[in-house]
């Protein structure tokens, strides 16, 4: 949802004189919002997020943090590292999270 400074910036352009097209080029937004934000004003609804799930692998990141710090790097050593510990996730979390990891480190 635009508020602020980009939605005035949406209206002065309109005052201007500038047609959507216009608008949108300047602004950067699709003409369907800069049409949207025009036609309804600042009364638009705000567009509802989902609240972020957590991860099945969260409770277990610290564990393997410790344990790529130590240098296991492969990807199923460490999987059958923390499988005993409860991790029931796939290994395709845990391969991103590592990449991650290890990009960080590096």
């Amino acid at each position: 949802m635009l508020e602020g400074r980009p939605l005035m910036n949406i209206f002065d352009l309109k005052q201007q004189g500038l047609s959507y097209r216009e608008i949108a080029r300047e602004t950067g937004h699709s003409r369907n919002t800069v049409h949207k934000y025009l036609r309804d004003g600042a009364s638009s609804k705000p567009i509802e997020t989902k609240p972020q799930r957590n991860s099945k692998l969260d409770p277990y990141k610290s564990e393997v943090d410790r344990l790529v710090s130590e240098g296991l790097l492969s990807v199923p050593a460490i999987m059958s590292r923390i499988v005993p510990l409860g991790y029931t996730g796939k290994e395709s979390i845990l391969r991103t999270h590592c990449v991650t990891l290890q990009n960080y480190l590096s």
